[in-house]
């Protein structure tokens, strides 16, 4: 191990004269002995927003003999300029700039990865995609090739509540918060007053953009993968919205070595992430950065190409500390020691052979369906996240069952949903859910999908319905690895409605499954092996500062037997904390309330507040926020306060409000 420097606070300057904030770790001895660069490139504040897994992860990457540098986005933290939208032209020219002034640095071998979770992890793959000379390899976590299809915008063309959750949590995360008066020195206030009289709106082009267009095409990189000519290691966990990409990118980024790794973990690095088991992620990444920038030939490159934990069957939770399993490794990717296997639904069973005279079924849930399944991504809250027992979501849904397995089932993949369907109503969703029936009637589940079917044929160009007419139709359900044992049975569940997952469709449809038509396909490893093992990592997490008001949760559901409203009721406080490295306190509480009527997707409400404190004594600042989205058969209706505070007194104030047109969703 070596010995670093650590330097806190310093200022890179761009060709035209911006200059971004950035904190680094390097060996002590890098002037002497130059080493590789890793570059994080985020908005979310290098001074107090990623300073738990930064201190941890980048000083012990920094000891193995590399530069870890965490650079803000353009107007984040305490970089200059503005931040206009995610993953802009600027952004990406920036994170290229950004590279090509690393590898001039005295300290820098000439050298650099580029590595990042979630908003990191895209514009890595993104700025892979414009070749900067310098980059070598990067480690993309928890992001997406196609940012229509897998973010917190949209997913099978069908409005995601997170959408506006997202506009949101930005605002009071990243976009919105002051400079560090101590940082930047005299200038702080004006700085921080610029930005936000020139923020964006950001919840009005996410909800506008409502199919796969340009805007959602820009950042993609799978509309040319081979754009993209480096080694590239993809991460994420069973327990994120995210992990579909770990599979594209295996299968269609032929052209350079690639890796995977899925493990059981929510939407955070794998050193920190839940639930257990935990990696040793420093390791693992130090193996794959010494191979790529520092040419060492360790073997990482002949290891088989996936590895994923396959887990165990466990009863519903909401929240799980462990997930008991075990790991596999695939040499390729798909892989040639998974088979699929056939279900034909009919009469509420899944039988093993076509059924030619299955019966048509109809189902129109109750716009309350879902209320059972957890959050989009878990980890960006704080608790209570996980799907609960689907017993009362499956009340409203078409149910298919297995009889009880002979033989352990380990899906391992992509289900496919073959439905052929009927709709009485232009417009409508579907939701598939995979699902594992213990024997005493306790429902997990397993995985979910999601259409919106008037995206059936293009999420680009979207056609209505003509009532009564038969479609044949993909449900593709997010990718898994879950061993349903013997004894218990295999659940498909179809459902008209998944809120509040996703926002519903203007018409309370009725869908006629034709079963005869229709078929289940579901991945199976057939042997259970382990053969290698990412590093496991033991040591509990701890901050460097103190914690002066412990983190809480609340999630309730109310229902009002007078207008027959149900709320979901979430309150998160993540608590109070001070940090020693930047001697600030953060403080944030936000609340959420998501309003449906069962036989009425037209009153579909959400609601959020949040509060934010941040400072220290001598500078204290403060975000309030309020947004609000409803909608009627042609519109959404959007509106929002933004307040800001220094010292207790109200500096800034702005109101908006907006009415979107319904032109895919």
């Amino acid at each position: 191990m070596q010995h670093i420097k650590h330097i806190h606070h310093a200022m890179l300057p761009l060709p035209d004269g911006t200059k971004l904030a950035y904190r680094a770790w390097l060996p002590s001895n890098a002037d002497e002995h130059p080493v590789p660069a890793i570059l994080e490139f985020l908005p979310y504040r290098k001074n107090d927003g990623t300073i738990v897994r930064d201190e941890i992860t980048m000083a012990q990457t920094a000891k193995r003999g590399y530069a870890c540098i965490r650079v803000d986005l353009r107007g984040c933290g305490e970089s200059e300029g503005h931040t206009t939208d995610e993953y802009t032209k600027q952004e990406l020219q920036d994170g290229f700039d950004i590279i090509a002034w690393l590898a001039k640095q005295p300290w820098c071998s000439g050298s650099v990865g580029m590595v990042g979770i979630s908003w990191g992890g895209f514009n890595s793959l993104q700025v892979a995609a414009l070749n900067p000379p310098a980059l070598k390899a990067i480690i993309t976590q928890c992001s997406t090739d196609d940012r229509y299809a897998t973010d917190v915008h949209y997913m099978g063309g069908c409005l995601l509540n997170d959408n506006l959750d997202w506009a949101s949590f930005f605002w009071a995360y990243a976009q919105g918060r002051a400079p560090d008066a101590t940082l930047v020195g005299e200038g702080w206030k004006e700085q921080w007053l610029d930005r936000l009289n020139k923020m964006p709106f950001l919840a009005k082009p996410w909800l506008t953009e409502q199919v796969r267009n340009d805007y959602w095409k820009h950042g993609s990189i799978c509309e040319n993968y081979s754009d993209i000519k480096i080694p590239v290691y993809a991460m994420s966990g069973w327990a994120d919205n995210y992990r579909d990409t770990v599979f594209r990118l295996l299968e269609n980024l032929v052209d350079v070595p690639r890796k995977g790794l899925v493990g059981p973990w929510a939407h955070k690095y794998p050193n920190i992430a839940y639930p257990n088991p935990k990696m040793d992620y420093v390791e693992e990444s130090v193996r794959w950065w010494d191979r790529w920038l520092k040419g060492i030939k360790n073997g990482i490159d002949d290891e088989p190409e996936l590895t994923y934990y396959m887990q165990d069957s466990v009863r519903p939770q909401t929240d799980y500390d462990e997930r008991a399993g075990l790991w596999i490794s695939e040499p390729s990717w798909p892989s040639p020691q998974t088979e699929k296997k056939t279900f034909y639904p009919a009469n509420g069973q899944l039988m093993d052979t076509p059924q030619p005279t299955a019966l048509a079924q109809q189902v129109c849930s109750p716009q309350t369906v879902g209320l059972n399944g957890g959050r989009l991504c878990v980890g960006i809250r704080l608790a209570m996240e996980q799907p609960a027992d689907q017993r009362a979501d499956d009340a409203g849904s078409l149910c298919f069952d297995t009889l009880p397995l002979e033989d352990d089932l380990a899906i391992a993949g992509q289900v496919m949903a073959n439905l052929a369907i009927r709709s009485d109503t232009p417009t409508a969703n579907l939701a598939v859910r995979v699902c594992d029936v213990h024997p005493d009637g306790a429902v997990t589940r397993i995985s979910v999908g999601v259409l919106n079917l008037t995206h059936r044929d293009s999420h680009e160009f979207v056609e209505p319905l003509t009532p009564g007419e038969l479609y044949r139709v993909k449900v593709p359900i997010t990718h898994v690895a879950y061993n349903v044992p013997a004894g218990h049975r295999l659940r498909i569940s179809v459902s008209t409605a998944c809120w509040p997952l996703i926002w519903p469709s203007p018409d309370q449809a009725t869908i006629t499954l034709e079963s005869a038509l229709s078929s289940i396909e579901v991945p199976h490893r057939t042997q259970l092996v382990t053969e290698i093992e990412p590093p496991i990592l033991n040591t509990p997490v701890a901050i460097d500062g103190e914690t002066l008001r412990p983190t809480n949760s609340e999630r309730v559901v109310h229902h009002d037997y007078k207008t027959g409203l149900v709320t979901l009721e979430t309150h998160d406080d993540f608590g109070r904390q001070y940090y020693n490295s930047c001697e600030s306190v953060i403080d944030m509480t936000m609340s959420q309330w998501q309003t449906i009527h069962p036989d009425d997707p037209l009153t579909a409400e959400s609601k959020l507040v949040f509060d934010l404190t941040m400072g220290r004594e001598g500078w204290w600042t403060g975000l309030k926020g309020l947004y609000h989205m409803r909608c009627d058969h042609g519109h959404f209706y959007i509106t929002s306060t933004w307040e800001a505070f220094h010292d207790g007194e109200r500096i800034f104030s702005k109101e908006f409000e907006e009415t979107i047109k319904r032109t895919g969703v």
